[in-house]
């Protein structure tokens, strides 16, 4: 039990991150659907399964509410181009080699992930057209000081993001989507090795991890 709060700790704080950088994931958040409740139009039907694109039934799946298979393409689109930015941000202005290997390992990763959650959502009838307000660039010092707290943040989201994919593959029956979510898992497991490499990263996400 101790283990599953720490793990649903690590996503509502990640969560809060993803918020303050994107204002427009409160508003994916209210598609996240519990069972006999319909969030932002959706009709909710527990226990049946439509096109694999239906609406399931709440699971006390360590704590957490249960995002439908759209909801779950609409916040991961916009995290994978949150995080294409932040790697874009990385390689722009880190000043240690290590940061810009991994920024530019994650804007790889990160853009087929996309392009793979894309295909998901056009062939479901999801929309994932941009919005031009998706994202607010987080303020990060200059210099030296800049690769620390960079890595510290993207580790701590890229934590959250793997136990948010491992939970969601026991949720889905869209065999589609759980194959792109189980390809993006090892990828997104070697960006956290990427970042643990880097000096000061992991204090920084501690000290993330306490506010």
């Amino acid at each position: 039990m101790k283990k599953m709060n720490s793990k649903l700790r690590n996503i509502l704080l990640a969560n809060a991150v993803l918020l303050a950088f994107n204002p427009s994931i409160a508003q994916t958040s209210k598609d996240t659907v519990k069972a006999g409740h319909a969030g932002d139009g959706m009709v909710v039907n527990p226990g049946k399964v439509d096109d694999g694109m239906a609406v399931k039934p709440a699971s006390p799946h360590d704590g957490m509410s249960v995002l439908s298979d759209t909801a779950f393409l609409s916040k991961n689109i916009m995290d994978n181009r949150m995080e294409i930015r932040l790697s874009k941000l990385g390689q722009a202005k880190g000043t240690s080699p290590a940061v810009k290997k991994a920024a530019s390992v994650m804007i790889t990763d990160h853009t087929a992930i996309l392009n793979d959650l894309m295909k998901v959502a056009s062939a479901g009838g999801v929309s994932g057209k941009e919005n031009q307000n998706e994202m607010t660039m987080p303020s990060l010092p200059e210099g030296k000081e800049f690769d620390a707290n960079w890595a510290g943040q993207m580790l701590l989201m890229h934590e959250a993001k793997i136990a948010e994919l491992e939970s969601f593959i026991g949720l889905t029956k869209n065999a589609t989507l759980k194959a792109v979510v189980m390809r993006a898992i090892p990828k997104i497991k070697s960006h956290r090795e990427l970042l643990l490499k880097i000096p000061g990263a992991k204090e920084k996400s501690k000290v993330t991890n306490t506010v």
